[in-house]
């Protein structure tokens, strides 16, 4: 039985979950290209391909995870993405008063965020973790999940920490059937400005973690563990993930 421990004292975010999982699971991850050729909205775009402007909806970005999975990319590694997703729209569609069918992705919806989102799913499978816990290798857990204060800018000007988003999912994170159920939210009140990213929180939520018992320690077999940085400087270090085997 394994147990993957992901401490995020530090916070998170969806690149630093990507680059540790990576890490763990022993090397580099051939994350395919993103190839969008799926619009039900009526917009055109260049050669490049560049969707800053509209954003993706939410179904583009399930249509291009399963694209994914007909160019060989495993059914587990695109349901950890799909439920990744599936957390991502919710709180965005909360905090734009819209519908999961109206909703639109800006950064989040970005070919490098949908990639990180895959390739967490690929990491993961690797390990032979699955999306349907009877199939899985084992249980992933988290420690306390801190975030800082303060403001951050983004796409949508100058907005407070815990950001939007964040704190939607935050709320469903309180709802005892959702996932993230009983995840211990904190905050660093040495730092200020954005620790936890939207995309970390869903991707936490969307790969099935469960907050980690009171007086949870390292106990048995630790055959790998990991320190991934963030680009963000907030005078701490990074996202500690052990994997545990019993």
């Amino acid at each position: 039985m394994k147990t993957l421990y992901i401490d995020c004292t530090s916070g998170i975010s969806g690149d630093m979950l990507l680059q540790g999982l990576t890490d763990i699971a022993g090397g580099s991850i051939d994350i395919p290209e993103i190839h969008d050729h799926h619009h039900d909205h009526d917009h055109s775009h260049g050669n490049g391909h560049d969707h800053d402007h509209h954003g993706r909806s939410y179904e583009d970005v399930k249509h291009i995870i399963d694209h994914a999975e007909e160019h060989g990319v495993s059914s587990g590694a695109c349901g950890f993405a799909r439920n990744i997703y599936g957390v991502i729209a919710r709180a965005e569609a909360s905090v734009h008063e819209m519908t999961l069918e109206t909703v639109h992705f800006h950064e989040v919806g970005r070919d490098q965020a949908i990639q990180n989102a895959l390739g967490i799913g690929m990491a993961l499978d690797k390990m032979g973790f699955d999306p349907e816990p009877a199939r899985s290798a084992g249980r992933i857990l988290v420690s306390p999940i801190y975030d800082g204060q303060g403001f951050v800018d983004c796409a949508h000007g100058r907005i407070p920490v815990p950001v939007p988003a964040v704190k939607a999912m935050m709320a469903e994170c309180g709802d005892h059937k959702g996932p993230g159920h009983g995840f211990d939210f904190r905050t660093a009140e040495d730092v200020d400005t954005e620790m936890v990213t939207p995309s970390g929180l869903a991707a936490l939520m969307g790969i099935g973690a469960e907050p980690a018992e009171k007086g949870f320690a390292l106990m048995g077999r630790i055959t790998a563990e990991t320190e991934a940085k963030g680009t963000r400087d907030t005078g701490r270090g990074g996202l500690r993930i052990y994997l545990i085997e019993d």
